[in-house]
């Protein structure tokens, strides 16, 4: 069902329900579309349609236990410092790169990040920052290591309405990998941290719009 595209989507959720409604049937359990190295890398959407005039409230992701990658030997005190740092700051820095993207304009653009309660029509997005590499600046400047070394930023996360079902779960990572003597640790994951709350801010600007799931952030 990954191939799935949203005015399909749409047209099978009107044939449930009407189907429900001839069949007596209080409430159908809703299918789940899947859908792999899309817009984010993995995605379970539970529920069809997204209301335009709610609200999205971000809270920032928890990253107290996140893999720290190549730091996590301990012997290369640079690594280390970078990612401890990132552990500390990176919730925050998805989370306005998030409410950034969305306030650009279209859907969700009152988006905010806050730790209040969310209103009646409010979506909560929230979730764990599950990984934090440094990657190597040594292998990322051998030209025989190409590909190697890169640093990453993964996140897992939900979409909850306000009264805390979840209308859809993701799972993402961005990575870098080029960069002026092997680049700079504490740049390069905040440019991953940036880059995947940019990249869930896309995922729900096409959910709220019927736009194309499948496609790359980027397109």
């Amino acid at each position: 069902m990954s191939k799935i595209r949203p005015a399909l989507w749409s047209a099978l959720a009107l044939v449930a329900a009407v189907f429900a409604l001839g069949t007596g049937a209080a409430r159908t359990e809703e299918p789940t579309m899947s859908i792999r190295e899309g817009v984010l890398d993995e995605i379970e959407i539970k529920a069809l349609i997204l209301p335009k005039d709610s609200r999205v409230v971000v809270r920032p992701f928890d990253a107290s236990r996140a893999d720290l990658g190549t730091a996590e030997a301990g012997d290369n005190q640079k690594r280390v410092d970078a990612a401890k740092m990132m552990q500390r700051e990176s919730p925050d820095m998805l989370a306005d790169a998030l409410v950034n993207t969305l306030e650009l304009g279209g859907a969700f653009a009152g988006a905010k990040k806050t730790a209040d309660a969310p209103g009646a029509k409010d979506l909560v997005v929230e979730g764990k920052i599950v990984m934090i590499n440094p990657g190597s600046r040594a292998k990322r400047m051998t030209l025989v290591a190409a590909g190697k070394g890169k640093s990453g930023i993964g996140v897992e996360g939900t979409v909850k309405n306000a009264k805390g079902d979840v209308l859809a779960t993701f799972r993402h990572t961005r990575h870098s990998g080029i960069g002026l003597a092997g680049g700079d640790y504490v740049k390069f994951l905040s440019d991953d941290t940036k880059d995947v709350g940019h990249d869930i801010a896309v995922f729900l600007k096409r959910w709220a719009t019927g736009g194309d799931l499948h496609a790359d952030a980027k397109k």
